[in-house]
């Protein structure tokens, strides 16, 4: 579960970033509609989950030769003007980043692990709000319970929020290919771990 935070009215991205340097690290926020949210502390088995993520996205475009950085659980995209999130892993690529940037303004590919507390927010919420940013190719999400993965793919756009979404559910022996950046492989199983 989330809750509000008390914080000095409606915010911008860009004010979110400037409070949000003068919190404790253990505290993570996202802003919606302007207003900082408090993340709910997750269990073991999520975090497990976003490392293996992380390592799957790296190890991937590694093994493509691709100039591609991965990055789990900390750095910001801003969706909005009163709108940023923090997802459990993501990638990018080109020229890496500011070693200091909290922000990542041109992810390629973004990555949830649903917990019970955030079903709804990582499922129908984030798919409009990461698909509204224009680098954002594929929203991967997945479902620890179930043994899923759902990889929602950007096929076409002519404007951000006009854009045909491919979605393909798959279980833990398929394999998700990533073009863009250039036919990367991401096993399913990889951020699943192993049956428990």
């Amino acid at each position: 579960m989330s809750h509000a935070h008390a914080a000095p009215g409606r915010m911008t991205t860009a004010e979110f970033l400037r409070w949000h340097e003068d919190r404790d690290e253990t505290e993570h926020f996202e802003l919606e509609d302007g207003v900082p949210v408090l993340m709910a502390p997750e269990w073991l088995e999520h975090a497990m989950a976003k490392a293996r993520a992380w390592r799957a996205l790296r190890d991937a475009a590694d093994a493509a030769g691709h100039a591609c950085q991965a990055y789990v659980d900390g750095p910001m995209i801003p969706v909005s003007d009163h709108r940023a999130c923090q997802p459990d892993a993501v990638m990018r690529c080109g020229p890496p980043l500011p070693p200091k940037s909290m922000l990542i303004p041109d992810p390629l590919v973004v990555l949830e692990v649903v917990s019970p507390n955030t079903g709804r927010q990582d499922r129908v919420l984030k798919l409009e709000g990461y698909f509204a940013v224009p680098s954002v190719r594929h929203y991967i999400v997945v479902l620890l319970e179930r043994r899923r993965v759902i990889h929602h793919r950007r096929v076409h756009w002519r404007v951000a929020l006009d854009a045909v979404i491919e979605t393909r559910i798959l279980s833990e022996d398929a394999t998700i290919t990533l073009d863009p950046p250039g036919a990367l492989a991401l096993p399913v199983a990889a951020p699943l771990g192993p049956p428990s």
